[in-house]
């Protein structure tokens, strides 16, 4: 299991919003591509995915 940290954006009504989520993926391709995502926890700020993984003592990429 590969797990990351990633920061998503949403457009909508003139605005723009992010946040961070907590995903899993299953594999990585040979071209270098993850595949199999799941998310795990959509979070307002960074530390607060960080502390997630912290919390499930999983060791993520960023």
């Amino acid at each position: 299991m590969i797990y990351t940290v990633e920061r998503r954006c949403e457009f909508g009504g003139g605005s723009m919003e992010s946040h961070y989520e907590a995903r899993s993926y299953e594999r990585r391709t040979p071209t270098g591509v993850l595949v199999g995502g799941k998310l795990l926890k959509k979070c307002k700020t960074k530390q607060q995915a960080r502390d997630y993984f912290a919390r499930k003592g999983v060791e993520y990429e960023e």
